[in-house]
C-alpha cells in the first residue's frame, strides 16, 4: 500500500459540536451493509434515543435486514434508554466502558470525547482492513464476555433501582423561524427571548418552520445548527416539489 492511498483509508477529526458527531454517525450508520456493531460507555444510550435522526436510521437499518450489537454499561440512570435500545439492537452489558466504538463490514470509527459538555470528541475513521479486523475481534471478545441486558435490566429493578430517567430530565424545544419572504431564518428555544443564531439579525422573524428536541445538556455550535437546519430544510421541499412526485400526485388523481 502506498503512503497516498494509506491516507485515504484513514484520517483523524476533530469534532466539534453534536451536529458534526450525528452527521458522522449517521454516514457510517450509512455506509454499513448488513452489520453494525457499537460498544459505548454509559453515556450514549441517552443520545441513540434521544436524537431522532440516529434512532430512525438504526431502525431503518433492521427493517432492511440489517443487525446491530450494541454494548455498554446498563446503569439504573440509562436504563429507560436500554429498554427503549433493546426492542431494535441486540443488547449486552459490560461495566466501564469508555468512548465510543463502531464496526461494520468494511470501516472502524471511535469517539474519544474531549469536552463532554460540549460534545467535542477526536474521531478516528479507518478503512484498513487489518484495523477493522482487529477491531472486529476486540468485539468479538467482548460479546461472548459480556452479560445479556434482559438479566443486567431484571437485577437493577430487583435491586429497586429501576427508576426510569427520562422522566426526570427537562425536555425543551428548540425552533426555526423566518421572515415573511422566508429568505431570513433564525434558530429560538421555546422559553427563551433572545435569538440564538440568524442569517440576518435585523430581520423580522415572524413564521415558524419547524421544531427540534432541544438537549440542555449539551452545548450548541448555534451557527452550525442553523446551517445545516436550513439546509435540510431546502432539500426536503425541493423533493417535495421534484418534478417526479408532482407526477406521481397527478397520476394519483
Amino acid at each position: 500500500m502506498t503512503g497516498q492511498s494509506h491516507k485515504r483509508s484513514e484520517k483523524t477529526d476533530v469534532l466539534f459540536g453534536i451536529d458534526r458527531n450525528v452527521n458522522a454517525i449517521l454516514e457510517f450508520i450509512n455506509n454499513s451493509e448488513y452489520r453494525y456493531d457499537v460498544y459505548a460507555d454509559s453515556k450514549c444510550p441517552p443520545y441513540v434515543i434521544k436524537i431522532e435522526a440516529i434512532r430512525k436510521l438504526y431502525i431503518e437499518f433492521v427493517r432492511r435486514g440489517g443487525h446491530i450489537r450494541f454494548i455498554t454499561e446498563i446503569t439504573k440512570e440509562n436504563l429507560g434508554y436500554c429498554k427503549e435500545i433493546i426492542k431494535f439492537v441486540e443488547l449486552r452489558h459490560i461495566e466501564g466502558l469508555k468512548g465510543i466504538v463502531r464496526i461494520n463490514e468494511k470501516e472502524y470509527q471511535s469517539n474519544l470525547a474531549v469536552q463532554e459538555s460540549k460534545l467535542a470528541s477526536i474521531l478516528l475513521h479507518s478503512k484498513l482492513k487489518k484495523n477493522v479486523e482487529l477491531q472486529r475481534h476486540a468485539f468479538d471478545t467482548l460479546w461472548k464476555n459480556a452479560i445479556p441486558a434482559q438479566q443486567c435490566i431484571k437485577e437493577i429493578e430487583t435491586a429497586g433501582g429501576g427508576e426510569d430517567s427520562r422522566g426526570k430530565e427537562s425536555r425543551r424545544t428548540m425552533q426555526l423561524w423566518t421572515n415573511v419572504g422566508q429568505n431570513q431564518y433564525a434558530i429560538r428555544v421555546v422559553g427563551k427571548s433572545d435569538l440564538l443564531a440568524t442569517t440576518n439579525q435585523n430581520a423580522q422573524y415572524s413564521d415558524l418552520l419547524e421544531e427540534s428536541e432541544y438537549l440542555e445538556e449539551l452545548e450548541y455550535d448555534w451557527n452550525y445548527t442553523l446551517s445545516h437546519w436550513i439546509s435540510n430544510l431546502i432539500d426536503n421541499q425541493s423533493l417535495a416539489y421534484s418534478p417526479g412526485r408532482t407526477r406521481d400526485k397527478n397520476n394519483q388523481r
